[in-house]
């Protein structure tokens, strides 16, 4: 029997493995290298908004209910006297018709300066645009100028200064060369010398008065009082005693005095001479006891006998004479006593003075470095200060002085607003209920002082806590009505903030009050209609805006990412008002049309 030979059969090659795990691994790195090597250079993509040129509003929204309004209570929203009342009870008024005001030369200012800064900015603006002209610039090379003259004025002053003390240092070494030696120095030796010259003529001194006193007491010259010894101190005898007693101890004071000064020279021993000083000091002083005991006497004797009145009056005389000689001498006996002290230590204190001295030059170099510093560096400033007036303005120059513009509007705006306050106008039409206030009385933010009877309406609304400080009394408002969609608008006015807050799922709100516009029946409105109010809380036309979201801060600075050319910078900016629609306004660092990234994209 035969057998069949089976051959095996090969298998296809698609379906065996290695191929696709072959083609998967093609696949997989042909994916790589495309990655590697075409989308290596592949530059970042960013999403961007262009800075935008226009009209930027800033509104609150809120939804309420229409409540009837019967009688609306007024009051001034700040206190003061006042000045008129322009409505009676009974008068029928209009919206917006005055009714009285409190007094307004203050506001009435505020709002005049206010409105003049608003000009200046706006001239500051349009001078800058202009360049500045001829005779600003020289009025600025004027101060260039004047910076210039002070800083030579100062450096000329400083060169004076620093000669004189330079010249006290040289007066106070020289002092120091004077005063070196102790006791046999040449400033000591010198006050020994005057002491000595000033002993003989005080000696001289004591000779003279007590020789006068004697002329009266007739106590050594007993023929010198003969005329009128029976007279002398008639009126009190006690006098006369006390005289001769005290010129028994002059004289012994003199004449112990004598016995010191005679033998003197300016070569004596200091000790000496300090000695004898001491002794004549105490005869000066016994001396005077003895003149003004004199004087006593003197006015205690009378003219009679053979003493005449001018004979009298010449005695007196003579011994004022003596006594202001010998307060003389005493004080100069003093003040050189004082002298020498003072010259045997001199040497310190002329050491005191030269090491001053010697400071006084440091600290004024130092001060004048300084100076001379500050004064360059006005100097600087004010010259570039010129160049930079002789240059055209800068956009961010212009920029600033018109964001001051703002700044000046605003502050007009708010001193407008501020006037208003105290101008009390009739919110809705209406007839006068009451008027309780007469001109001259001061009225406070409490009093209620006018009611409106009114047959509009009101819608009340609930402002929290983030948006209530945009809402001020007096602010119109849009309202629409569900019952008519958002076609018909109706204008409201706010008339009434509630101070008390009230708390909704633990977020404060507080209700505001607005009367609504009677629309002469054209639309029938109904207690307890939805109303949608919108609060136009501030408006800026012709302003530069972004979304706030691309405005990043970082401390107390604020940037944006600018695309320019391809690349992303960061570039400081101002904002100024919050819009709505998430949009800010940038006061200056950019223009209109630049890109601005909000996000990279992956």
């Amino acid at each position: 029997m035969n057998q069949e030979v089976v051959t095996p059969k090969k298998k296809r090659w698609y379906k065996k493995k290695w191929p696709y795990i072959l083609l998967i691994l093609l696949f997989a790195g042909g994916g790589i290298a495309y990655t590697q090597f075409f989308q290596k250079d592949t530059e970042p993509k960013y999403e961007t908004v262009k800075v935008t040129k226009g009209s930027l509003e800033q509104t609150v929204d809120a939804t309420g209910n229409i409540e009837s309004a019967d009688e609306v209570g007024l009051q001034f929203e700040v206190v003061g006297k006042v000045a008129n009342v322009l409505k009676n009870t009974g008068d029928e008024v209009k919206k917006d018709d005055i009714i009285a005001n409190l007094e307004l030369d203050v506001l009435n200012a505020q709002v005049s300066q206010a409105s003049a800064s608003v000009e200046k900015a706006k001239a500051d603006v349009e001078k800058a645009k202009a360049g500045n002209t001829e005779e600003y610039l020289n009025s600025i090379k004027a101060k260039v100028d004047q910076a210039k003259a002070t800083l030579d004025q100062t450096k000329a002053g400083y060169v004076d200064s620093i000669f004189n003390v330079e010249s006290s240092i040289e007066t106070a070494k020289n002092n120091l060369k004077l005063a070196e030696g102790g006791e046999d120095s040449e400033i000591v030796q010198d006050s020994y010398f005057d002491m000595v010259t000033l002993l003989f003529s005080i000696q001289t001194t004591l000779s003279k008065s007590l020789t006068e006193a004697d002329n009266i007491l007739g106590i050594d010259n007993t023929l010198s009082n003969v005329d009128f010894e029976d007279v002398l101190s008639a009126l009190d005898s006690s006098k006369l005693n006390l005289a001769n007693s005290k010129y028994q101890v002059a004289k012994g004071a003199k004449n112990e005095a004598d016995l010191q000064i005679n033998p003197l020279s300016p070569s004596s021993p200091h000790d000496i001479i300090d000695w004898t000083a001491d002794v004549t000091e105490e005869a000066l002083v016994t001396m005077k006891e003895l003149l003004f005991t004199l004087s006593e006497v003197l006015n205690n004797t009378v003219p009679i006998g053979d003493l005449s009145q001018s004979e009298l009056n010449t005695l007196k005389t003579n011994i004022q004479t003596a006594r202001t000689e010998v307060s003389t001498q005493y004080t100069a006996l003093i003040n050189q006593t004082q002298s020498i002290k003072s010259a045997k230590n001199s040497y310190s204190s002329y050491l005191i003075t030269f090491n001053k001295a010697v400071s006084n030059l440091a600290n004024l170099k130092i001060k004048r470095d300084a100076d001379i510093m500050v004064y360059e560096a006005l100097l600087a400033q004010a010259d570039a200060n010129y160049e930079d007036a002789k240059n055209p303005p800068r956009q961010v120059d212009l920029a600033s002085l018109e964001a001051g513009v703002a700044v000046a509007q605003a502050s007009l705006a708010q001193a407008v607003a501020n006037r208003d306050k105290a101008i009390l106008k009739a919110p809705v039409d209406g007839i006068i209920g009451k008027i309780d206030m007469k001109v001259g009385e001061y009225v406070s933010l409490q009093n209620e002082i006018v009611k409106i009877i009114s047959p509009l309406f009101e819608v009340k609304v609930d402002i929290p806590e983030t948006d209530i400080i945009k809402v001020k009394k007096g602010l119109v408002a849009k309202v629409t009505l569900d019952a008519y969609g958002d076609d018909v608008e109706f204008e409201a006015q706010v008339i009434e903030i509630e101070k008390g807050e009230t708390v909704i799922q633990d977020v404060v709100y507080y209700t505001v009050t607005l009367t609504l516009e009677d629309k002469d029946d054209e639309y029938e409105i109904l207690n307890g209609m939805t109303a949608n109010v919108v609060f136009f809380t501030n408006q800026k036309d012709n302003v530069l805006f972004v979304p706030s979201r691309t405005v990043i801060s970082s401390g107390l600075t604020k940037y944006v990412r600018l695309l320019e050319n391809g690349e992303v910078k960061d570039i400081n900016v101002l904002t100024g008002l919050k819009g709505d629609n998430g949009l800010v306004e940038i006061i200056s660092g950019l223009k209109e049309g630049q890109e601005i990234v909000i996000k990279v994209i992956e």
